[in-house]
């Protein structure tokens, strides 16, 4: 019985690390759009700066809005780790069993954690795409009927 338990917790372990890298991933490519996107949203507003014409001036605001929304999926996040010292300390005499389990139980709290930040920064990078296409949608308006 023994055996089987140690390779469930093996087999669950492995499925936790590479959610985790998965994670990883995914903050990088959210990181990397994001970047664009605030490149971008700053071009639009720089390049209609001096534009009077209410719908252009709108369309500058969606982009300041846009940035405002990718400036905070950029918010630094807090990637939760294993406190090794307390690891050592809490566990080096206790069964392997019972502390891989903690380890386990722990990792999987931490990437509970990280699957909520990654949803805000999601929500986040999706609102700054939405604002951006309607501060392009208004200017391609403003400079169309002007």
């Amino acid at each position: 019985m023994a055996v089987r338990g140690i390779r469930s917790i093996e087999v669950v372990a492995h499925e936790v690390r590479s959610e985790r890298a998965a994670q990883l991933s995914h903050f990088d490519a959210i990181d990397t759009k994001a970047g664009v996107l605030l490149g971008f949203a700053g071009a639009i507003v720089a390049l209609s700066s001096g534009a009077s014409w209410p719908i252009l001036a709108a369309g500058r605001w969606f982009a300041v809005l846009a940035g405002l929304f990718v400036l905070g999926s950029f918010w630094p996040r807090k990637y939760w780790t294993t406190d090794l010292r307390s690891l050592r300390e809490a566990y080096l005499a206790a069964e392997p069993a019972f502390t891989q389990l903690h380890l386990l139980d722990s990792q999987i709290v931490f990437t509970e954690r990280a699957h909520r930040t990654l949803e805000r920064k999601a929500v986040l990078l999706k609102c700054s795409m939405g604002t951006l296409g309607l501060a392009i949608v208004a200017l391609a308006l403003g400079l169309a009927v002007r």
